[in-house]
């Protein structure tokens, strides 16, 4: 998960103290940092400022004409791309951009999607470079997170934490969302509950495709993301944002208004977003309309569904796919995904509809001429499992070995998003877990929550202490030891012998048949049975010994021996 320093800015405002300190607190924290590396280093260093002189129309695609001090390139672009003439923009000349001077020889480069407008904030002249000016000290940090703790494969997430450790406040953005009061045809179902409990959607209209303001784009590039348009970017920002995965469906590429989230039929194949062709199986999930998939739930959306240059119309939608299924999809087909990642480790089912609204308010932002229709189209339902848990707070100590206040213990909890249901005085503490920590479960998990923030630093090291009672040994067993030490000391040697025996060695001492217990599976014929007699395996020894040549010499063996007992089939 990458973030920017000047991202968590937008979320905790008072955040001020060098790179490394947020590394440390996220570290003692249980996060494991990859690297810090410096924001100039995520772009190009040639990217530099030039203006728009020209623009050819073609049936395709549009060359424009770009200026920088004294010499001129063209560029082949998408039609939504190309900003007015005049307007200064980024490009790379170094190996993409061809000069129109002299005109001999002249080709027209590969086509950019799309020019990126220069802030008029940002006083670039033509050929200057613009790192510099756009990028200033900024870091970016990339954190690696752990199977348990999907809540922070976002920036809220991370927020909440580095927040915490440093005791301040943060914040989410907050919108409000002006909707149309048109209705939308579109419907929704899930034939399997048990791997999309939840899937909601809704439309926008009136959609011109163009591309994303500069704020939206460098945040993207920090966050290792490629700005596209300005609705597939949005997706993406918000995803990182609130680490819940939204997909905009091209409502063209979907039949008769119908979205259907289930398995997929063998034999059936979808290509995907990025031209390849996918085979699928019944034991993947799909998003389908009235005919066919149109995307790989959770995963990848598809080709002939996608936001294009001459879409108007979007279907937005913002699900809840079960995990496990998820990556066990990825891993069949070799696609992982930042959405996949994201559901594999499970996604906030109290986040879907905030998610939905933060793209759709950023959209209208954009552009006010948006229509969002009021309806949400949904089907099944985002349970948020939130239990409530209670401890005491001089557990908490023993179990950490050192002292913490108890009003350390209820901010620690109140700032990582828990609730407090008991009094600020009381010494039992009793919380509500959100919607977004489904690791938290037990009184150890809070106890867990405090020891990390409060510091593991802070608990002192000490030999774990326990009770022992080495208790008395039984009687005959002290006669036992008496008897061996005896018999070792006038000379003999101890024997450990095995306690099962053959059948000849018992018909040699007339023991009968109907007295011995017998083993049910025997390894060999010379281990049939449970010997019910010490003098066998004396016998045994004696027999071995003699005909090693070895006629003098003293033994005992103390040991157990088997019979029946009351005329019944246990020894």
């Amino acid at each position: 998960m990458k973030v920017a320093y000047s991202i968590l800015k937008r979320f905790v405002p008072n955040l001020d103290c060098p790179a490394e300190k947020i590394a440390e607190i996220l570290t003692s924290q249980g996060f494991v940092i990859e690297s810090i590396t410096s924001a100039a280093d995520t772009f190009s260093p040639n990217l530099t400022a030039a203006t728009i002189v020209k623009r050819k129309s073609g049936i395709l695609y549009d060359v424009c004409t770009v200026q920088i001090k004294d010499r001129q390139y063209e560029v082949k672009c998408e039609k939504w791309g190309i900003l007015d003439i005049g307007k200064r923009v980024i490009v790379n000349p170094i190996g993409d951009l061809i000069s129109t001077q002299p005109l001999r020889n002249q080709r027209i480069p590969e086509k950019e999607e799309f020019f990126i407008e220069i802030p008029a904030t940002i006083k670039a002249e033509e050929g200057e470079l613009i790192s510099p000016h756009i990028i200033g000290e900024d870091w970016v940090f990339d954190v690696e997170i752990t199977a348990n703790r999907g809540d922070c494969m976002s920036i809220i997430g991370l927020a909440r934490e580095i927040a915490t450790g440093l005791d301040l406040e943060y914040q989410i953005p907050s919108q409000h969302l002006d909707v149309d009061d048109s209705i939308s045809n579109f419907q929704a179902s899930i034939d399997d509950q048990d791997l999309c409990p939840f899937y909601s959607g809704r439309l926008a209209k009136n959609i011109k495709i163009q591309p994303s303001p500069w704020w939206i784009v460098r945040e993207l590039y920090l966050l290792g993301q490629r700005p596209i348009n300005q609705v597939v970017d949005v997706t993406n920002l918000v995803m990182m944002e609130t680490g819940q995965p939204l997909h905009a469906f091209n409502t063209s590429g979907i039949s008769d208004q119908k979205i259907v989230v289930r398995r997929a039929k063998n034999n059936e194949s979808l290509i995907t977003l990025d031209g390849i062709e996918r085979k699928l199986t019944n034991n993947m999930l799909v998003i389908a309309d009235a005919n066919r998939p149109v995307a790989i739930a959770g995963i990848m959306g598809g080709y002939e569904s996608e936001v294009s240059p001459d879409t108007q119309e979007v279907f937005l939608e913002a699900a809840i796919f079960t995990g496990s299924q998820i990556r066990k999809t990825a891993r069949e087909l070799g696609l992982r995904t930042e959405a996949s990642a994201r559901f594999e480790r499970g996604v906030d089912p109290g986040s879907v509809f905030y998610a939905s609204e933060r793209a759709l308010c950023l959209l209208k932002e954009i552009d006010p001429s948006i229509k969002i229709l009021k309806d949400w189209v949904v089907s099944g339902e985002a349970v948020s499992s939130e239990p409530e848990i209670e401890f005491s707070s001089s557990w908490v100590e023993e179990i950490m070995n050192c002292k913490i206040p108890l009003e350390k213990m209820q901010a620690v909890l109140t700032k990582l998003g828990f609730v407090l249901l008991s009094q600020p005085n009381n010494s039992i503490i009793r919380v509500k877990v959100p919607s977004w920590r489904p690791d938290v479960r037990q009184p150890i998990d809070c106890a867990e929550e405090i020891g990390r923030i409060f510091g593991y630093d802070h608990i002192r090291s000490q030999i774990p202490s326990f009770p022992f009672d080495p208790g008395n040994p039984r009687r005959e067993l002290l006669w036992e030891g008496v008897l061996r030490n005896h018999l070792r000391s006038i000379g003999l040697k101890e024997c450990v012998s095995l306690s099962l025996t053959s059948q000849v060695n018992c018909d040699l001492l007339g023991i009968p048949f109907a007295d011995v217990i017998r083993v049910l599976n025997p390894l060999s014929q010379d281990h049939v049975i449970l010997r019910p007699d010490l003098i066998i395996s004396a016998l045994d020894i004696i027999k071995t010994n003699i005909a090693r040549g070895r006629e003098n010499f003293g033994f005992f063996e103390y040991g157990e021996v088997f019979s029946r007992t009351d005329d019944s089939d246990n020894p």
